[in-house]
């Protein structure tokens, strides 16, 4: 009988010790990714100072999130995610980080993904900022800029042993290693079209939550934005403004997304963005005057050839 329990207990030190190396592989593979390295180029962005330049950053900087959002109210830092056996990570404080960045350092950042050390973000939306134009990130780095030194907290990136698996699973992706390299930036913000600028709008603003292809996403549990074809001009408008639904339903991080971000947008804006998912979903109540003459299939083409 003892020589039974001898063998069950080194069986069970056996399994504890391969346990242990399993946890230590895991350990080791995700932090590899977390350490990574990416080579992406600095590129040159000007960075404008006059108040009017500011004051527009200021409004994109809240649609985006950066101010009165992610960073707090006012960009002081908050921690972003704390979930026991996951993560404790923070977004940090932009009125000190901005300082310790060069305008180009700043432009890889927001829209590549790589901090000033070469290693990746985990949770700033930058497949979506990549889309942004050098007149609107120089607008909102300029009111960063210009912002008093607030106190806050700063960078904490704390991955845990369930993250740490979720990293080595390809659960959790390094930011940095989502992004298309050499993707071309326009210089200005073109609104002469409404299409055109009501795709900029949206692929800047919704597809932090909604994903690149606009089909919805698992992590923010955002639906695929298809289902704003079920909406009625007024009914969207609504939406946007408040994150109220049809049925008059709160539609949970859409109506704070609405009450803190997409309230600034302007009128402008707005019948941009009907147009564009208007014209990608079929719907012809949000396709807006701009092509009110063309049929059906005329307004659901930008569908196919639209590789984001």
């Amino acid at each position: 009988m003892n020589r039974v329990f001898k063998w069950v207990g080194v069986g069970i030190l056996g399994l504890v010790a391969l346990a242990g190396l399993g946890m230590g592989a895991v350990y080791a593979l995700a932090e590899r990714e977390i350490r990574r390295q990416y080579d992406v180029p600095l590129a040159n962005i000007v960075v404008p100072h006059d108040a009017e330049s500011i004051a527009k950053g200021k409004r994109l900087a809240t649609i985006y999130g950066c101010f009165n959002s992610c960073h707090g109210d006012r960009m002081q830092g908050l921690t972003l995610v704390d979930e026991p056996g996951i993560a404790r990570i923070n977004a940090p404080n932009l009125t000190r980080v901005v300082r310790e960045y060069t305008d180009a350092q700043l432009e890889r950042l927001i829209r590549h993904g790589v901090k000033r050390d070469g290693t990746s973000t985990w949770l700033m939306p930058s497949p979506m900022f990549s889309h942004m134009s050098d007149e609107d990130l120089g607008d909102v780095i300029a009111f960063v800029r210009s912002s008093p030194v607030l106190d806050g907290p700063m960078r904490e990136v704390n991955v845990r042993m369930l993250g740490r698996i979720g990293i080595v699973t390809g659960k959790f992706k390094p930011l940095a290693s989502t992004i298309a390299r050499g993707e071309h930036h326009p210089a200005t913000t073109d609104r002469s079209d409404p299409l055109t600028f009501g795709r900029y709008v949206v692929m800047t603003t919704c597809t932090e939550c909604h994903g690149q292809d606009l089909q919805g996403t698992d992590f923010a549990k955002a639906p695929s934005l298809v289902v704003t074809a079920g909406y009625s001009e007024a009914a969207f408008r609504h939406l946007m403004k408040t994150g109220i639904g049809i049925g008059d339903r709160k539609l949970g991080l859409m109506a704070e997304v609405s009450e803190t971000r997409f309230a600034n947008f302007t009128e402008e804006e707005l019948q941009a963005v009907q147009t564009y998912l208007g014209t990608r979903f079929g719907n012809l109540a949000l396709a807006g005057a701009a092509d009110a003459g063309k049929p059906t299939a005329a307004r659901v083409t930008p569908e196919a050839g639209d590789r984001s």
